[in-house]
């Protein structure tokens, strides 16, 4: 599409606009969070683990100033336990220096090319992820390496699997989806969909996982796991502060609970190009705990629909603000259910960062 002048001078403001904000919330990040302190959590749940003490702590669901309670599962642990060794700060920005490659992967294997991938990694949720070293960005990383092929022409759009041809559903995607759902479960849309397509890939993909904590049990014990059933019944508790805006504060508990297992059942029934991003939208609707790195999952949407909508849903879900996480939110899944009949809707352009 041609656009005339007056639109490309609109539309190089509101790129200028949007950077001007991303750099604004970028202070708000660097400033206010410390470097690392996401991964100083399963340090320290290691370090007590290893002092054979109380590894899933209740405290920090009640007293703010403590550091956020851990949840991961308690396989992690005997793999946190050599960084426990070397000084906290050299893991701490060591740790940094991984998640940044990493969510440069990730802007590379969606098509994003070198001149957009500044703004894109200022964008709250990635920079988040990066400077606080959450988890989640591997994750993600591993949620895009199943539905999205290494681009051939990066400055043009992402290549997604067509994951309705049965043969390209190998074990590999499978161990890649199955890591997503073994960290968080309420993020096993990746592995269902897989396994809606292959169950055999799927199952063969779920074993090294299924290893991990079989070899790991005589080291951390059933009792850990019973422990963090407990602890992860807690941050379900939708009184926890720190649990964010999630939809789990909104509805009761029951209905939460059925849009969870609906959006189970649609990652076995959806297909098509788009097959990715919805799974992406509804992994992000049913997060319990959802902080700013859950937005991450609104990144390949943002990438198929115009340049002007993406630029304004990064604004608003950089502002820190329930408002503006919400509205940006329904910005990108309007424009992706618009552009089901208006194709105008879904031109994919912020990977270029186009102007013309």
């Amino acid at each position: 599409m041609t656009l005339s002048r007056p639109f490309k001078l609109i539309r190089i403001a509101f790129a200028a606009l949007a950077l001007a904000v991303l750099i604004d919330s970028a202070v708000t990040v660097l400033s206010y969070f410390p470097v690392g302190l996401d991964v100083v959590i399963p340090l320290q749940a290691a370090e007590r683990w290893l002092a054979g003490g109380t590894v899933y702590v209740a405290d920090g669901f009640t007293n703010p100033e403590l550091l956020p309670p851990f949840l991961y599962p308690p396989f992690v642990l005997p793999f946190f336990a050599p960084l426990t060794v070397p000084p906290e700060m050299a893991v701490r920005w060591a740790w940094l220096v991984v998640e940044a490659l990493v969510g440069i992967w990730v802007c590379r294997r969606l098509a994003i090319s070198w001149r957009a991938m500044p703004l894109v990694l200022l964008w709250a949720p990635l920079l988040d992820g990066i400077w606080g070293g959450n988890v989640q960005l591997f994750l993600f990383a591993a949620f895009v390496a199943v539905f999205w092929k290494a681009p051939q022409h990066h400055d043009h759009h992402p290549e997604p699997r067509d994951l309705d041809i049965r043969e390209m559903v190998t074990p590999h995607l499978g161990r890649l989806a199955a890591a997503v759902a073994s960290f968080k479960v309420t993020q096993a849309q990746a592995w269902l969909a897989i396994l809606g397509r292959s169950p055999r890939a799927a199952l063969l993909g779920l074993v090294p996982w299924v290893l991990v904590v079989v070899v790991t049990l005589p080291w951390v014990g059933v009792d850990l796991y019973r422990a963090w059933l407990e602890q992860a019944a807690r941050a379900s508790d939708p009184t926890w502060p720190a649990m964010g805006p999630s939809l789990l504060v909104y509805l009761p508990g029951i209905v939460f609970g059925g849009l969870t297992l609906a959006s189970f059942g649609l990652a076995l029934w959806i297909r098509g190009w788009d097959t990715g991003i919805w799974l992406g939208l509804l992994i992000l609707l049913v997060t319990p705990n959802m902080h700013v790195q859950s937005a991450l999952f609104l990144l390949p949407a943002m990438l198929r629909i115009r340049l002007e909508f993406a630029l304004l849903a990064a604004m608003l879900t950089s502002t820190h603000t329930t408002e503006g996480w919400w509205l940006g939110i329904a910005i990108v899944v309007g424009a992706m259910l618009a552009g089901e009949r208006l194709p105008i809707m879904r031109e994919p352009r912020l990977g270029r960062l186009a102007v013309g």
